[in-house]
């Protein structure tokens, strides 16, 4: 009998403690509410979070970020997480999508541009292999929707291209341009050797198909035009201060050591339309589809409910939400 009693009251007491315990839980904070709500797709604040404190880190790359440069970054972090979700919901809307062979043939793209350290920036670099390729993914489809809905419509006409040539002349004037033949060697001594052959009258176009590293070698060393700039400060020195037909000293850069010919030169001047045509065409097409992008985005925003609960994360304690009523700015965004 005594057992069984102390027994009940052990049970009695065990219960107690546990009831107690579960009283003490701390329950876990309900999650923080949407950033936003667009045509009822909601912005959460982990996605806000996370473009705020990307765009955080590139901004104080150069200095501290004052209050309101923070509270000017957020505005325009939710504004660029708002026409992103508009655009996708535009695209859903006609149906549009990235299928795998696509993602996979930017990848491979986008592999040969890196080479071999392509797949290391998903081991040693810390990146997320599954998170860049839905970046990505969603990076193509947009670029596919403004190609479809916008840049399709973009149409140059030669008289528009013309106007716009006679318009902007100045941009199409050509500095003083050379025309100049290579021959790049790994060896130093080497290269002062191939020089004396030059000198001693051996013609450059062979010799450099001969002995030259360089790619433009089975063209006899021609690296065609060009302006001030293209090549380093010293070697344009060297190059524009040559006389036509006339073969330079050995020259230092990373790639190896160089012999430079003068081939010919171009004076400054102007070019008629007919030669920077198609460079006008594309120029003012450019022009035209930022321009028509500005107009169909705020098109979009106009369409959409847009509810943007204030204050933004980080803000004043004040708790508001406001729907806008979203209509063309007279300040036209940024693409």
């Amino acid at each position: 009998m005594k057992d069984a009693l102390r027994g009940i009251l052990l049970l009695i007491v065990m219960l107690s403690f546990l009831a107690a315990c579960g009283g003490n839980e701390k329950q876990l904070p309900p999650p923080p509410p949407a950033v936003a709500v667009v045509n009822g797709q909601s912005i959460e604040f982990k996605e806000f979070e996370k473009a705020l404190g990307e765009e955080t880190a590139l901004a104080k790359r150069e200095i501290p970020l004052k209050t309101e440069e923070t509270e000017s970054l957020k505005e325009e972090v939710l504004d660029n997480l708002i026409r992103e979700r508009i655009m996708i919901q535009r695209a859903r809307d006609l149906y549009l999508f990235i299928g795998e062979a696509e993602l996979a043939a930017r990848m491979e793209e986008i592999r040969k541009d890196y080479n071999d350290q392509f797949d290391k920036l998903f081991g040693e670099g810390g990146i997320s292999l599954p998170e860049w390729k839905e970046a990505l993914r969603k990076r193509m489809l947009l670029e596919k929707l403004i190609a479809r809905d916008v840049n399709a419509k973009i149409r140059v006409a030669d008289e528009e291209a013309e106007r716009y040539y006679n318009a902007n002349r100045r941009a199409y004037a050509t500095d003083r341009r050379v025309h100049v033949a290579q021959i790049v060697l790994p060896d130093g001594d080497r290269a002062e050797g191939i020089l004396k052959r030059l000198k001693a009258g051996e013609d450059f176009d062979k010799v450099a198909r001969e002995v030259s590293i360089g790619p433009e070698a089975a063209r006899g060393g021609d690296l065609g035009f060009f302006e001030r700039g293209v090549m380093p400060e010293a070697i344009d020195r060297m190059v524009f201060s040559l006389p036509v037909g006339k073969v330079s000293r050995v020259a230092r850069s990373p790639y190896g050591f160089h012999i430079f010919k003068v081939l010919g030169q171009a004076e400054a001047g102007g070019r008629k339309f007919a030669d920077v045509r198609e460079k006008v065409i594309a120029d003012l097409r450019k022009q035209k589809e930022a321009e028509a992008y500005k107009i169909w985005i705020e098109g979009l925003k106009a369409k959409a409910a847009i509810r943007i609960n204030r204050p933004l994360p980080g803000g004043p304690a004040s708790a508001e939400a406001e729907t806008k009523d979203a209509r063309p700015s007279a300040i036209p965004e940024k693409r």
